[in-house]
């Protein structure tokens, strides 16, 4: 990240704090002009053909920002027309956002040629998903725990008043008493990934701690599933460009920390223990480790 850009930054995370609810309404002001193509997606006018359309799936604090930022590279390189819904429903018309559990909804506006659809943020009932390419990625839910608290609380954008809403929670709470309360939609989403998308045809599962762990065979796997090959100068762009390192901590900063396992850092031991208990049968499932006494 550039020094400018980063100036930039601080100068919006400060607006927002000063002024939270003048930020929120800006926000939605300005995203009212925007999302064209999501909107005619939406209605079913977007209907390419060629390859098969791509889906990408992940879950908040997963490092889905880096990844669906690089597959959208990958799509437009190679003629996929880009539609984010979740982020246009989330920043221009946050009311509506249940639309995208109806079925015939999504079935209009899901296509399985020509198009990348992400980031999708839950296992959503789309048609005939079998159809499409998918990437599904998760990270050890615990970790996603900590760091969701502490983006919330300092530095997520405010797009929409359930925005604030959440921020005036997490500033009210420390982080043990934040991650007990929001574990069990964790939970809930988690376990909904594994039993619609895990596994099933057509999803390539990954798991953050291979991203930022040995990247250039992570995105080289990404590429050949979701057949996003037309271009290999982009794709080595994207692994040359790619940078997992973080000197010191900052909480004002998106990517806070990258190591796993910083949840046993950040919490009390019996947070931790609660936290296992309640979560085991997700960590079970996306095979992460768990505490001997939780394994039978």
């Amino acid at each position: 990240m550039s020094k400018s850009i980063s100036s930039l930054r601080r100068v919006r995370l400060w607006f927002m704090k000063r002024c939270p609810g003048l930020y929120v309404r800006l926000s939605q002001c300005y995203n009212s002009f925007r999302w064209r193509d999501e909107k005619r997606g939406w209605a079913g006018e977007h209907r390419p053909g060629g390859q098969p359309s791509v889906m990408f799936f992940s879950y908040y604090r997963c490092g889905s920002m880096f990844l669906s930022r690089a597959l959208r590279e990958l799509a437009v390189a190679n003629g996929l027309q880009p539609l984010d819904y979740c982020s246009y429903f989330v920043k221009a018309c946050p009311d509506e956002s249940d639309k995208l559990f109806e079925e015939e909804s999504l079935g209009r506006a899901f296509h399985p040629e020509g198009c990348y659809y992400g980031t999708l943020r839950r296992a959503y009932p789309i048609p005939n998903h079998e159809r499409f390419r998918s990437v599904l990625l998760l990270r050890d839910p615990r970790d996603c725990l900590v760091s969701h608290y502490f983006s919330i609380r300092e530095s997520h954008t405010l797009n929409n008043h359930g925005n604030l809403e959440a921020r005036s929670e997490a500033l009210s709470m420390d982080v043990d008493s934040w991650v007990l309360a929001h574990m069990e939609d964790y939970r809930r989403d988690f376990l909904e990934f594994h039993e619609k998308l895990a596994g099933k045809p057509g999803v390539l599962f990954l798991r953050y701690e291979e991203m930022v762990s040995a990247f250039p065979e992570f995105i080289r796997q990404v590429v050949e599933h979701t057949g996003l090959t037309g271009v290999q100068a982009v794709a080595d762009r994207i692994v040359g460009e790619a940078n997992f390192e973080v000197s010191s901590e900052n909480v004002l900063s998106h990517k806070r920390s990258v190591q796993p396992g910083s949840h046993l850092k950040k919490l009390k031991p019996e947070t931790v223990a609660q936290m296992n208990d309640a979560l085991a049968d997700v960590l079970k499932a996306f095979h992460y480790e768990v505490p001997s006494n939780l394994a039978d």
